[in-house]
């Protein structure tokens, strides 16, 4: 932000009832909103802005605070605080993947491979979501971080039976697309999927892979992947940011002439 137009913009409002770091918090948040701040421009630095305003670096710092767990500022260590990406729309209307979705919206994808490996003993939950004979019956399993230019947006999980996709781990999944190689190599092709999407708020160890604070609002996606024989071959979990996805659904009156598009279940725990 050009610092004569912050000078020229903003004033306090002494004797408020409102704190001065919400005013100077609602200030910059207009400031995001009418574009006048851009993604991925670098804000003044703290100390500078307790000069221009003569505040304490308590203030700024709780205004600063305040825009970073609302996901409008991001901070980079070593390299100070910047405006924050627009959300990341997501269409739950058609089957979808990462890869392809972020290309959608010109942003560019990459995958961080936490393990890649071959489990000899499938979890037993979810070994009854894809039919396994036996809990015995050996998984590849497959854990990453998406990233949206170089951004955490996603911790996934995914589970495919090994006997579908001997030596998959082999290949390298932090340049490879996953489904693509399940359909070029393994012909494995996704039909239909089931899933459902869960509000919920981010444990230690999630905020940490994504980069965010503790307590932050997430979703959690469970998917049930499906051959066109209603073969199940793939379930994945992801974990994301509220901050960083929307999640759309085009809805339809469901009438005898016109067919829902999509199916929504809604558990309601009251």
């Amino acid at each position: 932000m050009d610092i004569e137009y912050f000078k020229n913009t903003f004033q306090f409002s002494e004797g408020a009832d409102v704190p001065l770091y919400v005013q100077l918090a609602a200030y910059l948040r207009i400031q995001i909103q009418n574009g006048v701040l851009q993604p991925g421009d670098m804000m003044i630095a703290e100390k500078s802005l307790c000069e221009i305003l003569n505040v304490s670096r308590t203030t700024v710092r709780q205004s600063m605070n305040k825009l970073v767990e609302e996901g409008l500022l991001v901070r980079y260590r070593g390299k100070g605080t910047f405006i924050a990406n627009s959300k990341i729309k997501r269409n739950m209307n058609h089957l979808y993947n990462f890869t392809e979705d972020m290309k959608l919206i010109d942003a560019k994808p990459s995958s961080k491979v936490i393990k890649a490996e071959v489990l000899e003993r499938c979890p037993d939950a979810i070994a009854d979501i894809l039919k396994l004979p036996t809990a015995q019956t050996p998984v590849f399993y497959l854990e990453r971080l998406r990233l949206a230019n170089q951004e955490p947006i996603l911790w996934e999980r995914t589970y495919i039976p090994y006997y579908l996709c001997n030596k998959i781990e082999t290949f390298d999944f932090n340049k490879n697309s996953l489904y693509q190689i399940l359909n070029e190599t393994y012909h494995l092709d996704m039909y239909h999927a089931k899933e459902s999407l869960d509000a919920i708020i981010l444990t230690r160890s999630e905020a940490a892979l994504l980069e965010c604070s503790t307590k932050n609002a997430g979703y959690k996606i469970t998917r049930i992947s499906y051959l066109d024989s209603g073969f199940a071959f793939e379930y994945t979990t992801s974990v994301t940011r509220a901050d960083k996805c929307t999640y759309q659904f085009d809805l339809y009156k469901n009438t005898a002439s016109k067919k829902t598009p999509l199916e929504i279940k809604r558990n309601i725990n009251v």
